[in-house]
C-alpha cells in the first residue's frame, strides 16, 4: 500500500492528468486480465475433438466467454469511473491547456479499449497453442499422407466412375458424356448397369463479349450449326465454350468401365498458409467435380496419375503403409472410425482392375437410408424404371431396372464408418486459426465502442450530468422530427427520397456544428452545452454521412454513363477506402476533438 501511495504522489506532482484518469492502474489491471484470457485461449482447444467443427473461430462467443468478458469489463469500468469522478480539475477551474484536456480524452480511449478487448488475448493464446500442437511441417506431412490414403476410403461411388478418369494423358483433354439421350449409339460407348459413358474430343471457343443482360454471348457459328456444347468454363472476363468434336475410342487405355480406384482424381484437402478469406473457407465445402471442364484439372490429373502408378506397382506393403499412416493420423486427431489396416486392405487390394467392391459410411450414426433402405431402394428403382421405359422407346439397350449403380453401392455398403467431415473440419479449423487475421477483422468494432464511450464520458466531464441528459433528449426529439419530415416527403413527393433524407440530416448536422463555434455566447449556456455534446459525439457520423452522399452521387453518375443494363465498373469513395474508412474516421474524430478543446475552454469561461 505504501508503494501505491508513493506512485500516486509521484504522478500527482508531475503528471496530474495521468493521476486523475487512473490510467496507470487501469492498464495494470487490464494487463492482468489479458494474461488470464490468454491462458484460457491457450488451453481451450487442447482436445482435437474441439477442433472438429465448422465454427471454431466463433467459440469465444458461443461458449459464453463473451459474457464473462462483458461482466469483467463492466465491473472494471464502473469502478474506474467511481474513482475518477472523485476529482475533476477542469470543473474546479484547475489550469488546463488544450493538450492536457485532449490528453484526458486519449486516456479514456486507451482505458476503455484495453478493458474490453480480451477477445484478442484469448485468440492470441488459442493461436499460440495451435502453432505449437500443429506445426506447419508436421501438418504438411500429415495432409500429404491423408491425400494419399483418401482415394481408398470408398465413401461413395461417384468418385470412382470412369467419367472421372484423367490418366493416361489421352483422357486429359476428352469429355465424357453420361446423358443417355446425348449418346451416339452407333459409335463406341460403355454401359455399366444404369450408367452410360462415351468419350469425345472437344474444341474451344473463347468469348469475351456480353449481351445486354451482362451474360456471355453464345458463339454464333456453333449456334447456327447446332453444335452440341460439352461444357463451359469462365475465367475472369473470358468464357471458354467447349464443343463436342468426335467420338474417341479409348478401349486401348481403359481396362474396365466398372467402378475402379483407377478412376479416382479428387484431392481431399489443400493447405494454404497465406492469408485466406474467412467466410470462403467456411462456406465453400468440397463438392463433386466433373473432371472435364474443372478449373483444377491439372491438380486432379496429378492425383489420378499418382493413384494409377501406385496401383500399377501392385505393392501390398506400400498400400498397407499408406493406410496405416492414415489411421495413425486419425488416431492422433481423434477422428471417429472403426477401420483396421488389414480389413481395409482386403477390401481394396484386387490386382488387375482394382474394382471398388466395398463402401464405408461417412459417420458413426450412419445416413438416413441405413435405417429405411427399402424406401430408398424402392424410390431408386422407380426412378430407374421410368428412365428405362423412356430409353426403351428409343431402342437404346437396357438392363434390369434393379441393376443400378446405386443398388450396387447399397449392396456392398459395410457396417464400418469413417467420419471424414470431422477430419476436414479439423484441418480447416487449424488452418483458419493459423492464418485468419482476427485482429483486423474485429478491431473496428472495439475501436468505435471505446471511442463513443470515451466521447460520452468526456462530454460529462467537461459539462455536467444535466447537459448530457438534455443532449440525449434533444437528439431523440430531432431524430423523431427528421423521421416525420422524411415520411411526409416520401408520401407526398416520393422522388429521390434517399437524397432528401441525407441532405436534411446534413443540414441539421451542419447547424449543430456551426452554432457552438460561431455563436458561443448566443442563447443559454445549457443550450450551447447540448450542441457541443452533440458535436463531439456525432462528428464522426457527420463525416461518414458526407462520404456516403459523395458515394451516392458517384454511383448514380456511373450508372448514368454506363447504362443500367451493363455491369458497373467504377468505384465509389467508400468502396475505394474499404476498411481504411474506419481509420480515416478515427483520425478525423481525434483531430476534431483536439481542435474543439478551444471551444470547450471558451464555453467554460462563460458565466453561468
Amino acid at each position: 500500500m505504501n508503494l501505491v501511495n508513493k506512485i500516486n504522489k509521484y504522478l500527482i506532482e508531475r503528471y496530474p492528468t495521468i493521476w486523475n484518469t487512473r490510467v496507470v492502474w487501469m492498464l495494470a489491471i487490464s494487463m492482468a486480465v489479458h494474461i488470464v484470457f490468454f491462458i484460457f485461449g491457450y488451453f481451450s482447444h487442447t482436445d482435437p475433438v474441439s477442433m472438429q467443427t465448422s465454427r471454431v473461430m466463433e467459440d469465444y462467443f458461443s461458449s459464453g466467454l463473451i459474457m464473462v468478458n462483458i461482466i469483467i469489463s463492466m465491473l472494471m469500468l464502473v469502478g474506474w469511473l467511481v474513482m475518477m469522478f472523485k476529482n475533476n480539475g477542469f470543473k474546479n477551474f484547475y489550469p488546463t491547456g488544450s493538450a492536457r484536456l485532449f490528453g484526458q480524452f486519449v486516456c479514456y480511449l486507451v482505458i476503455i479499449f484495453t478493458s474490453i478487448t480480451f477477445y484478442f488475448s484469448y485468440m492470441a493464446g488459442f493461436r499460440t497453442y495451435i502453432n505449437k500442437a500443429y506445426p506447419n511441417d508436421e501438418l504438411v506431412k500429415n495432409v500429404e499422407a491423408i491425400n494419399r490414403a483418401y482415394p481408398f476410403l470408398s465413401l461413395d461411388y461417384q468418385n470412382y466412375k470412369v467419367s472421372n478418369r484423367l490418366y493416361p494423358d489421352v483422357f486429359k483433354n476428352l469429355y465424357c458424356e453420361t446423358a443417355a439421350d446425348l449418346i451416339d449409339y452407333n459409335r463406341k460407348y460403355y454401359k455399366v448397369r444404369d450408367e452410360i459413358y462415351q468419350f469425345y474430343s472437344v474444341y474451344k471457343v473463347a468469348v469475351t463479349e456480353r449481351d445486354e443482360y451482362s451474360e456471355f454471348k453464345y458463339p454464333a457459328k456453333e449456334y447456327k450449326a447446332k453444335t452440341p456444347l460439352a461444357y463451359k468454363v469462365v475465367v475472369n472476363d473470358t468464357c471458354n465454350y467447349y464443343f463436342k468434336k468426335e467420338v474417341v475410342d479409348v478401349s486401348p487405355y481403359l481396362r474396365t468401365a466398372e467402378l475402379s480406384y483407377y478412376n479416382f482424381s479428387r484431392q481431399f484437402y489443400k493447405l494454404d498458409f497465406n492469408e485466406i478469406d474467412f467466410y470462403d473457407r467456411y462456406n465453400n465445402y468440397p463438392y463433386y467435380e466433373t473432371a472435364a471442364g474443372d478449373v483444377n484439372t491439372e491438380r486432379n490429373y496429378e492425383i489420378n496419375r499418382q493413384v494409377s502408378e501406385l496401383l500399377d506397382r501392385k505393392n501390398p506393403e506400400e498400400i498397407k503403409k499408406i493406410m496405416n499412416d492414415f489411421l495413425e493420423i486419425s488416431k492422433q486427431y481423434k477422428i471417429k472410425n472403426n477401420l483396421s489396416t488389414d480389413l481395409w486392405f482386403s477390401w481394396v487390394y484386387h490386382p488387375g482392375n482394382f474394382e471398388v467392391k466395398h463402401f464405408v459410411h461417412t459417420n458413426e450414426s450412419r445416413d438416413a437410408y441405413t435405417y429405411a433402405p427399402e424406401a430408398y431402394v424402392a424410390a431408386a428403382v422407380d426412378t430407374v424404371a421410368g428412365d428405362a421405359a423412356a430409353v426403351a422407346v428409343t431402342g437404346i439397350p437396357t438392363e434390369d431396372s434393379r441393376n443400378t449403380t446405386y443398388n450396387y453401392y447399397k449392396k456392398n455398403l459395410t457396417v464400418h464408418y469413417y467420419e471424414i467431415d470431422s477430419l476436414r473440419d479439423l484441418l480447416r479449423s487449424v488452418e483458419l486459426v493459423k492464418n485468419v487475421d482476427f485482429v483486423s477483422k474485429n478491431i473496428h468494432v472495439y475501436i468505435w465502442i471505446a471511442f463513443f464511450f470515451s466521447t460520452l464520458i468526456f462530454s460529462f466531464r467537461v459539462t455536467n450530468l444535466r447537459a448530457v441528459i438534455f443532449t440525449g433528449v434533444t437528439t431523440g426529439v430531432l431524430s423523431l422530427l427528421i423521421g416525420l419530415v422524411s415520411l411526409l416527403y416520401t408520401m407526398s413527393v416520393s422522388y429521390r427520397q434517399e437524397y432528401f433524407i441525407a441532405y436534411l440530416v446534413l443540414a441539421v448536422g451542419t447547424l449543430i456544428l456551426i452554432i457552438p463555434v460561431v455563436f458561443t455566447r448566443a442563447g443559454s449556456k445549457l443550450f450551447t452545452a447540448v450542441l457541443m455534446n452533440m458535436s463531439m459525439n456525432g462528428f464522426v457520423l457527420y463525416v461518414l454521412l458526407v462520404l456516403g452522399i459523395i458515394s451516392m452521387h458517384q454511383n448514380d453518375d456511373c450508372y448514368a454513363e454506363a447504362g443500367y443494363g451493363y455491369t458497373r465498373n467504377c468505384t465509389t469513395i467508400l468502396e475505394q477506402l474499404d476498411m481504411n474508412t474506419s481509420y480515416l474516421l478515427l483520425a478525423a474524430g481525434l483531430l476534431f476533438l483536439y481542435s474543439y478543446t478551444l471551444i470547450i475552454k471558451k464555453w467554460k469561461a462563460l458565466p453561468e
